[in-house]
């Protein structure tokens, strides 16, 4: 998929991006331009196609965001003009402080401004840059040319980790401000009908996209654009240590790469002993789940699963997800992780403290 960012890791770095190799006859490629030079022409472009066009926001009832009809809603961008017979529509960016927001990224040096479209947020799980997320969606260049989309949900990792593939960052910054799908609906025709999904947009410069690197027919240093369905996430673990990423982001700036409990090579989602106290994480922890309370009582809503999550689990249990099942029933997952020494300064659980060695998985 074009979306997919593409670069070369190693374990230990975690994250490098993209380099040209030299060509055959010795040629030496052109040096990349200014990143801020081409941001200032990338962030004008960006604009006046928000001045210029509209989605097709009569076709989504506003009132009733969450309606089963707005569940099947497919944003469309136009131009406004006469000839289209659209010269009265809203544009895009008169919908800033609204619908349409910014968010700024800033990447070596610059400030970048993210301009997102929400059509609706979504009520289902918050999205974390480490996750896997389950997505419709079209990318376009700023003429409204395709060059990749998706009708049925796909899966990809927001982050690239040794060969892993992820996604740009724009995408992945415009996405994470989502969230996902309640349930779904299958039909008799075989088609499926996500509920209460996040829908929206999101332009992204070039310095966010894949800048000098031309990929398939995206030009050098074009912004690119990308309409999407957020249908559902999923939980990664890199380093396979018993852990999901995301809970590995301790400071929940949604990266996790500035967090280094033992301060060696690896950053904590990529590091098999996050503490450095020579036992491997995943036996200090263990995976749980529940899928029925005490009663015997199968989980037939998200919210039953989350109150026994709040009213019955221990406490050196941490909440990882609630998934929902085939048989429309809910399975809550957690994560013990005991405490032995609840005196230590900043408070960490064993896994996260190198002054306890605690072996719980024999």
């Amino acid at each position: 998929m074009n979306l997919r960012k593409f670069t070369f890791a190693i374990l230990s770095v975690a994250l490098i991006s993209f380099s040209c190799k030299k060509d055959d006859d010795g040629v030496e490629p052109a040096p990349p331009r200014d990143k801020q030079e081409v941001y200032d022409e990338d962030i004008l472009e960006i604009e006046e196609y928000l001045e210029t066009h509209f989605y097709n926001y009569e076709n989504f009832d506003a009132n009733n965001p969450y309606s089963l009809a707005n569940d099947e809603f497919e944003l469309v961008f136009d131009t406004i003009s006469e000839e289209n017979g659209t010269e009265d529509k809203t544009p895009l960016m008169d919908m800033l402080g609204g619908a349409l927001s910014i968010k700024t990224i800033t990447d070596d040096g610059v400030d970048y401004k993210l301009y997102i479209l929400t059509v609706r947020e979504g009520l289902g799980d918050e999205l974390h840059g480490l996750d896997k997320a389950v997505v419709t969606y079209e990318g376009t260049l700023s003429t409204g040319d395709a060059f990749d989309s998706a009708i049925t949900p796909v899966s990809f990792n927001l982050t690239t980790v040794g060969s892993l593939g992820g996604v740009v960052d724009g995408f992945r910054e415009g996405l994470t401000e989502f969230k996902t799908s309640t349930s779904f609906t299958d039909n008799a025709d075989g088609t499926t009908v996500y509920h209460e999904h996040g829908i929206g947009a999101v332009f992204i410069p070039s310095g966010l996209g894949y800048f000098s690197t031309p990929v398939g027919s995206i030009p050098s240093y074009s912004p690119i654009f990308f309409k999407f369905g957020l249908i559902n996430r999923n939980n990664t673990d890199y380093d396979i240590d018993g852990v999901p990423s995301h809970l590995e982001d301790l400071n929940a700036d949604g990266s996790g790469m500035d967090d280094n409990s033992d301060g060696d090579s690896f950053v904590d989602f990529i590091d098999n002993d996050d503490d450095g106290d020579g036992i491997l994480t995943r036996y200090e922890v263990e995976k749980k789940e529940y899928v029925e309370d005490d009663g015997n009582m199968a989980f037939t809503t998200k919210a039953a699963a989350q109150s026994y999550y709040d009213n019955n689990v221990a406490t050196d249990e941490i909440f990882i997800s609630i998934d929902r099942e085939s048989d429309g029933t809910y399975t809550l997952h957690t994560l013990r992780a005991p405490n032995t020494n609840s005196s230590d300064s900043p408070d960490l659980p064993d896994y996260l403290d190198s002054t306890v060695a605690n072996d719980i998985i024999n």
